[in-house]
């Protein structure tokens, strides 16, 4: 017998769940009014909100870069952060040249100096490092010196006339005096020569600093809690950070330096792994940030949910429930990577 050939090419977008959740409360496709959707949605978003107090769903940990200010030690994460899961305080080597722009002065924007600015009048301008060997960056960050919304390219060459983009980001909202940075892989192993920052449409480029750095070094900084940064005798010491407290607060959590980051820091980043929320409903033909091994626990919690909710609803409230809880055990039993579990005590004395 044939087979479809294909895997994971089924849509399975919000509607559907939805539709399938209603019908496990045995409610006619005719009761099903806008308001019934409406409550749908809404308990499909705060259950899948609640699931990052469960335990951490592998697909919603990912890799944030924050920046690092001169003695500023709360570091605001982003609002979606439920738990910082690894943090590393990242060091790289600035890779300098000879610098060109299409307009400005093109040293304001690689001297180091944040007051400075390489400014330009004219949309679709550019900024340029030439390196005097052929190098491998994968490492790039600009400080805008306005607040705007920018069309940009990342381009290099090897050549200096035949430009290849590397990262291409439409409608980016820069803020002035706050850091941009982003990781960048695929650069060729024989190495560029240029790189450049180019402005796309009708952006006009105000740059403090252009960054390109390449050979990082990545140091963990140790999660400590309340307790441990309460009682530090010195809070606005200056120095490398060596550690920091994840202080959860709405509608933004941050994470808390110490020492506060020295000026020589300004130019690192922080490298964290953090478990965020999924993704929001949406509309009914979008899809779920979900991996298709949880549909079916979605389904029948949603359903169990709904039976509460709708006065209309007849299914038994004793096996959705039971339903429920067996596929969601199931879910999150297959939501392990799979990798080896190693025990590293560490045990020492507590006196000398």
């Amino acid at each position: 017998m044939p087979t479809s050939g294909t895997v994971s090419a089924t849509v399975f977008n919000t509607g559907k769940v939805i539709d399938r959740a209603f019908g496990r409360c045995r409610i006619a496709p005719q009761q099903i009014t806008p308001e019934y959707i409406s409550i749908a949605k809404d308990l499909l978003y705060l259950y899948l909100s609640t699931l990052a107090s469960k335990g951490v769903a592998l697909w919603a940990i990912e890799k944030v870069i924050l920046p690092i200010y001169q003695n500023v030690q709360n570091v605001p994460c982003p609002s979606s952060t439920v738990d910082v899961m690894n943090c590393n305080l990242r060091t790289s080597n600035r890779l300098t040249g000879i610098y060109s722009a299409s307009e400005g002065i093109p040293g304001n924007a690689f001297d180091g100096d944040l007051l400075t600015s390489c400014t330009q009048t004219t949309p679709g301008g550019n900024i340029t490092v030439q390196f005097s060997t052929t190098t491998i960056p994968n490492i790039f960050g600009f400080y805008p010196n306005v607040t705007d919304v920018w069309d940009i390219e990342i381009q290099t060459s090897v050549d200096g006339i035949n430009w290849i983009p590397i990262y291409t980001n439409a409608a980016l909202e820069v803020n002035a005096d706050e850091w941009f940075w982003v990781d960048i892989q695929g650069i060729p192993q024989a190495g560029v020569l240029y790189v450049r920052l180019q402005a796309l449409g009708t952006t006009v480029l105000d740059v403090a600093e252009f960054v390109v750095e390449n050979m990082p070094e990545e140091i963990p900084i140790a999660k400590i809690n309340r307790d441990d940064y309460a009682n530090l005798p010195d809070k606005v010491f200056a120095g490398r950070p060596t550690e920091f407290w994840y202080d959860k607060q709405i509608p933004q959590p941050q994470v808390v330096l110490w020492p506060a980051p020295q000026l020589q820091f300004t130019f690192n980043q922080i490298v964290m792994y953090v478990q965020r929320y999924i993704e929001d409903v949406g509309e009914l033909t979008d899809t779920l940030e979900i991996p298709q091994r949880w549909f079916l626990a979605i389904i029948a919690e949603l359903a169990r949910q709904l039976n509460f909710q709708i006065p209309e609803a007849k299914g038994d409230p004793n096996e959705l429930a039971i339903e429920a809880t067996n596929q969601i055990n199931l879910a999150w039993g297959s939501e392990t990577d799979s990798s080896p579990t190693y025990l590293r005590p560490r045990l020492w004395n507590y006196t000398r």
